[in-house]
Order: C-alpha cells, then structure tokens, then sequence
C-alpha cells in the first residue's frame, strides 16, 4: 500500500530527516525475531541487517494453520500505552484507501484480514484458521475462524470477505480511477480484479464464496507473494452496513482488529481492547495516539516521562548512549527493509535529458551525506533494494561521485533546476551543491503536505527526496513499487520496456534464483538510466520505555499491538 509520508514519531521512522517517507508501508501485525531488535552501543555503527526468508510454506501445495493460542502475561501494571503519531494524524481509516504509513498503523489496530506476518515476517492464519494453496498455484481455499468477530459481536463470514475485497476494487472509491487504487498494486492478480478496478464488471469472480466459513480465490497466474499481500491492510475485513452509512463511516468505524476506535480529537486518537478478538484479546486496554499540537517534540516528551515510545533523530544517538546517559539500555536499532532516494523525473525537462541526470547524479556527495550529515548512522545504499530483504544480495552499482566529469559536460550550458520539498534538508542540500560545483540555478520548491501528494500522484514534481519502506518483506515490495509502470505508487514518469518485461517475468517466477537474476538486472538498467539516486538504507532509533514488553519492532516498521503489555514499575527497572 504506500504512499509518502512525513517523518512519523513512531511509525517506521527513519533516521534521516527528509521531511517525508512513501509507503503503505502497512498492514501491521508481526513481531520480531530476536536478532531483528538490536540494542544500541554508545557510538554505533549502523547494525548490520538479520536476512529474511520466505519459507517454503508459500509454494503450491502448503497448507498454513492458524498458530497456538499465547499465554497471557501476568501483570498488575495499567495497560495503557502512549505513543506519538504525526501532527497531521492520519488521513483516512478506510482500509481500501489507505497510502500513508500513519493511516495504516492505525488501521492495523482496527480492521484485520485473512493472514498476518509472524515472528519471522512469514504469512500466517488471521481471521483464517486454514488456508491451502493448490497444486498449480493459483487457488487458496480459505476457511475462517468460527469464532471471528466484528466489534459489534456479529460473527465475519466468508460473503463479509468477498464484500470487502470486491469493494477494495470499486473504482468509484477513486472518482472512478481504479489504477489510482492500492488494490492495483495488491489485489490485482485475482481473477476479474482488474477488470473490476477498470470499471468493466461489477464483482471480481476470483473471490468464490464456498459457504458460510469458507471462499476459495483464484488467481490469473501463481504468485510468490500472494500471500504476503494479503497481509496489508488494503485486504483487511470491512463491515458492509457500516460502509454503507456513508463517506465517512470510517470515523465511526465497525473493525475486526484487536482494538476499537474510542474516541478521535485533534490531539489525540484513542483505541480500546476488542474483548471479542480471538484468538484472544489484546493484552493492552488502551492504546493513545498523540497527534496535532500532541505530536511534537517527541524526544523531550519521552524524557520527561510523558511517552513510551519515542523516535530518535541522529543527532541525538550519542548523547543518549553515552556513558552517564539514563536511557543508554532504552535506545534500540532497526533496519529497515527501507531505503532513501532521490529521484529525477524524466517527465520533466530539463531532466528528460539523460546528460542532464547524469551529471547531477555525479555532482552530489551521497556517501558524505551517510558519513558525515548523519553521522554515519545509517548505512550507505548499495542499489535499490535494502540490505535484508529476502533473496539477496541485492547490491549494483551506483554511478560513482565525480564532479569534474559533471562540471565538464555541463560546460557552456545554461540550465535550472527545481527540487521539491515538503520540508527536506537534503533537498535544500542538493540545491547548495549544485550550486557550488556545477554554477546551475537550483529552485527549492517548498510544498504543504496535501499540495505535494498531490503533484506527486500526477508524477509532476522535478527532483525530490523521500524514503520508502516495503509493505511486505519481498524485493518487489520496493522495486515493482516504485517502478513499475502499472504501479499506483510509481513517482515519476520513467519508462523503460526491458525494465517492465524484466518486473513481469519476476511476478511470474517461483525460481528463487531465476527471479533473483531477473530483479537485478531490472534494478541495474534503472540504476543506467540515472533516473533515481540511492542515498541510504534506513535505521529507526527509538527509544522503548523499559515496562513497555514485547513491542513488535521489525523491518516493516512497528506493526500490530496486540501482544504489547505494560509490565509493573518495579519489575521494570
């Protein structure tokens, strides 16, 4: 799901401050392994990132089971979790709708779908208690829990499923526009779901309703990430009768996640324990989102006691892990199956011109910006796709740093250039360094947030920063992405027929190691033809407040809540 983002106070936050993140990064709901959570020395060097793997469990054939009932914590602390969100808040709780990282942590809470990630990030039973893949690959039988249900008691069928997936594929949710859709990215491989999203059919005929518990979705071609894809919130349960009250029912919404929504003002959103969740209900009571005026300052509000968890910008790391520092054992590493960018629009004159690109590529500093601006904190890119992500390595080859190269085929041009922003240091930073090494007149051009999605969704903004997170652990999560050219979240007008030939047959390809070659050779072709600038891989640093228990900080992000608890003061310490 995924769409830009300003930097959240919690939500899969990155180190570098660019002012705003991609993603849809989510549909929420693991938790990590043990080495994916890394405690924070003073001084650090950017963790090295744990390898994923997507288990044999998703090929033709697999049958998942939901897991085993947990065992509850014992404490006598008030559950009751705080956390920061972004001054903005999130911008809608449909689960159809939902492109910002913000919205979509939020909707985890609510609404839920058929699978989850587990522990390890691999696909598991949700609302389902059995799925099996058929022998080709391209039908998954699903039966769902008995037990599944609704905030309002009522019990989640399999007709509630169909509605709701159908329903992400309206093309009327996007005036009419079904490509615009997150499901275009997510859902479009069930049969008739296109057709659907272009306005074709009125019901997507892969979704067969078997009986009350069970459907059966039938996909065009198989698929290695399927699965994965129904893990995001785009493919979450949605009441029907509480839909259709209106446009907005989502500010009043029926869920089927683990916790409610309480109460939504323009400082805070507060959600509260769904005591019908099963397998079994979350083990907080209430979960509080600081938002608006709420939302700032995070750091200084965490230290004065008033947060649990609170995002950590660069600068701050050594002070908080020196020696004498109080919080040095509160102040974890995350890699991020994420990364930070520059893109250059070829759309976009005078950046249509391969000339022009490549020596802006070659005129600015990347590595100095991992080194020095933040501290070498993060990791410098190697590619495209992040260091950790499944089916690696992953690593290209960047064009190298070399000004001289760029002032001289630049000589005796006149040229000006806009970079866009919606607050990013590096983007003024770009501005500065053409300047000085290539005599250029550079504009920065500073949006509002709603301005800027806007020219971002028409592919028309020139150069600008962001960073993407994947909403799932799999290369295509970032390089179909933002790529593709049927892509909903692609950013730029780049089109390259060897790029999409190459993106198509890795879809297709259940080879491990077919599909990896064909990924890199898609990510080197992008990388020649000098349309996007990797600058870092991503790091979230946050500090956790000790009696916060079991928080699910992984590579996607912080996901789902449901098994956080509050320990005691005193066991805490």
């Amino acid at each position: 799901m995924g769409r830009e983002r300003l930097l959240s106070l919690l939500l899969a936050i990155t180190v570098l401050l660019t002012g705003c993140r991609f993603s849809l990064p989510l549909s929420r709901s693991a938790t990590p392994t043990p080495d994916f959570v890394l405690p924070v020395e003073a001084s650090p060097t950017p963790p090295a990132p744990a390898t994923l793997s997507v288990t044999a469990t998703l090929l033709p054939g697999a049958v998942l089971t939901a897991p085993p009932v947990p065992t509850p914590p014992s404490s006598s602390a008030e559950q009751v979790l705080i956390l920061a969100g972004t001054p903005e808040g999130p911008l809608t709780l449909d689960p159809a709708l939902v492109r910002d990282v913000e919205s979509a942590f939020v909707v985890q809470q609510l609404f839920r779908g058929l699978v989850r990630f587990d522990r390890a990030l691999v696909p598991v039973p949700e609302l389902a208690e059995r799925i099996e893949i058929g022998p080709d690959g391209r039908s998954y039988t699903v039966r769902l829990r008995a037990d599944a249900r609704f905030h309002d008691g009522d019990p989640i069928t399999a007709a509630d499923v169909k509605y709701s997936l159908e329903r992400a594929c309206d093309p009327a949710l996007a005036d009419g526009d079904g490509r615009a859709l997150p499901a275009w990215g997510f859902l479009r491989d069930l049969v008739g779901a296109q057709a659907r999203m272009l306005g074709r059919r009125s019901d997507v005929p892969g979704i067969e309703v078997v009986d009350e518990r069970t459907l059966r979705l039938h996909l065009v071609e198989p698929s290695p990430t399927f699965l994965l894809r129904l893990a995001l919130p785009v493919a979450s349960v949605v009441k029907r009768d509480a839909v259709e009250r209106g446009p907005d029912w989502w500010r009043q919404p029926v869920g089927s996640g683990p916790f409610r929504l309480v109460r939504w003002t323009d400082e805070e959103i507060v959600l509260g324990r769904h005591p019908q969740y099963r397998p079994a209900p979350a083990y907080l009571r209430e979960v509080r989102i600081r938002i608006g005026p709420a939302a700032l300052s995070p750091l200084n509000q965490y230290e004065r006691g008033q947060l649990d968890v609170a995002a950590v910008p660069v600068w701050a790391v050594d002070r908080l892990t020196a020696p004498e520092s109080p919080y040095r054992d509160q102040l974890i590493a995350q890699p991020l199956l994420g990364g930070t960018y520059v893109f250059f629009n070829p759309g976009v004159p005078p950046l249509d011109d391969l000339v022009v690109r490549r020596a802006l590529i070659q005129a600015f500093p990347r590595a100095k910006v991992a080194g020095v601006t933040l501290q070498g904190k993060v990791p410098l890119a190697q590619g495209l796709i992040p260091e950790g992500m499944p089916g690696g390595p992953w690593e290209a080859t960047v064009l190298p740093y070399d000004p001289g190269e760029a002032r001289r085929v630049l000589t005796g041009r006149s040229l000006r250039v806009e970079v866009a922003s919606a607050g990013s240091d590096v983007a003024i930073m770009l501005g500065q360094v053409w300047r000085r090494e290539l005599g250029i007149e550079v504009e920065v051009l500073q949006y509002d947030w709603p301005d800027y999605l806007t020219e971002l969704d028409a592919r028309r903004l020139p150069i600008f920063v962001f960073s993407w997170v994947a909403d799932y652990p799999d290369p295509e999560a970032v390089i179909d992405a933002l790529f593709a050219e049927e892509s909903p979240n692609r950013p730029i007008d780049y089109r390259n027929a060897a790029v999409q030939e190459l993106l198509a047959a890795a879809r297709r390809a259940t080879d491990p190691q077919e599909r990896h070659a064909l990924l890199l050779a898609a990510q080197q072709q992008i990388l020649d033809d000098v349309v996007v600038l990797p600058l870092t891989f991503d790091v979230e640093y946050l500090l956790v407040a000790p009696r916060v228990r079991d928080l699910p900080v992984t590579p996607l992000g912080i996901l789902g809540l449901e098994r956080v608890w509050i320990a005691p003061e005193r066991a805490a310490r």
